[in-house]
């Protein structure tokens, strides 16, 4: 495999995840033929995800989003997969002849979910509107004021409106009140940053903990259960990552003491970091603490099997705490603030170059599908396209199995 694939999220109001849109494309060697070629890019997608991974492990059981060209629907390419795994996503460029709408009306009549991609009202496009259960507006190509006579003009009721490319928090706003349901972009993936905003007592013990398990001592197992069972969140979640699926235990276990000896010393500040991460999440979206960990494996990855220069430890926590920021509504420095961590790994969150922090970028490149970004980067780390989206795919599926 030389190709990049990004997944990005698609929210619905109440910023839990509805799906994820699948995205490809090849990596710099083969840029001048795969790259320009829709129908390709769509069918290394749908062969990458369903056939050689499994959907579900890239989407963690959620619908897949894959774009369809004119060709792929007149081949009935999509009735290949599971209707229960896969919205249609039919591309802008496809004209609503004859053959295509038929082609959309045979796979309505079998069950699949149809989405109109980059949504600009034209008269010729009202058959497939009928058809389509999804309809999606860029707000990046169409401005809300274009946007609002568009809804005006469209008769879209019992339509799910998509708001697509939403990067702030107002835009985010501003779409669920213009009717959107569904929402896809970075907007949630950025601090809200107020003057003097003091933190929640919830949150305040968590940073407490992270502090606590970040010193240089040796990890003193009976304070930090200590610590842990004072908290009832804290403690059901070690209990039940510890007899989950992923130790594979044949007894239950009930002592906190006992779940971190069974963790390990090696792995026991990770798995902390990582459950005080998803304490400090209590009001911001699931997604970004599953960002972070995926982030923070992919990065292991790529030190474990190819590049070899850094703790595999200041890896990982360059990648788990990138989007602590967020997480505490508060500048990256400022959220780091107590919290020991390598000097090369402080260096990589605050935007210091070098190469963890190009390793970071590079996670980052893949999230949003800037492509040429990540050729850039792939270069720069001498980590070769289709290795990077092997281990970012194999970090996608550690963290799908994690039980949160």
């Amino acid at each position: 495999m030389d190709a990049f694939i990004a997944r990005q999220p698609i929210f619905n109001k109440n910023m839990k995840i509805y799906g994820y849109e699948l995205l490809f494309r090849s990596g710099a060697a083969d840029r001048t033929s795969a790259v320009t070629d829709a129908d390709q890019a769509t069918s290394r997608v749908v062969m990458e995800s369903f056939y050689s991974r499994g959907v579900e492990n890239i989407t963690g059981g959620k619908p897949a989003f894959i774009n369809f060209t004119s060709l792929l629907l007149l081949e009935h390419t999509a009735t290949l997969f599971p209707k229960e795994q896969l919205v249609v996503e039919i591309l802008e460029d496809v004209e609503p002849t004859p053959e295509i709408i038929n082609a959309c009306r045979e796979l309505h009549k079998k069950g699949y979910v149809l989405a109109m991609d980059d949504f600009e009202y034209r008269p010729a496009l009202e058959p497939l509107i009928k058809l389509s259960k999804i309809i999606k507006f860029d707000f990046l190509l169409s401005t809300p004021e274009e946007i609002k006579r568009m809804l005006r003009q469209t008769d879209l009721k019992g339509k799910r409106l998509l708001a697509e490319k939403i990067e702030t928090n107002e835009m985010f706003k501003l779409a669920g009140d213009m009717g959107f349901t569904l929402f896809q972009g970075y907007f949630f993936s950025k601090p809200v940053t107020l003057s003097a905003k003091a933190l929640s007592p919830l949150k305040v013990s968590y940073v407490q903990l992270l502090r606590e398990i970040s010193s240089e001592d040796e990890i003193d197992f009976r304070k930090l259960a200590a610590t842990i069972r004072n908290d009832v969140a804290l403690s059901y979640k070690l209990l039940k990552l510890v007899n989950s699926a992923y130790y594979g235990l044949r007894s239950k276990v009930t002592d906190v003491v006992r779940a971190l000896a069974i963790i390990g010393t090696i792995e026991v500040r990770k798995w902390v970091f990582m459950i005080s991460l998803m304490g400090l999440s209590s009001d911001k979206p699931d997604e970004i603490v599953k960002m972070s960990m995926i982030r923070g494996r992919f990065l292991e990855n790529l030190n474990m099997r190819w590049i070899r220069t850094h703790s595999h430890e200041n890896v990982f926590q360059v990648g788990l705490f990138s989007m602590i920021d967020v997480l505490m509504d508060m500048p990256m420095e400022s959220a780091l603030e107590g919290i020991y961590l390598a000097d090369e790994v402080l260096d990589a969150l605050v935007g210091h170059s070098g190469s963890l922090n190009d390793m970071l970028e590079l996670a980052i490149s893949l999230e949003r599908s800037d492509w040429d970004k990540a050729d850039e980067l792939a270069a720069r780390i001498k980590v070769e396209p289709g290795h990077v989206t092997e281990e970012y795919l194999d970090a996608v599926k550690w963290c799908n199995e994690i039980p949160f």
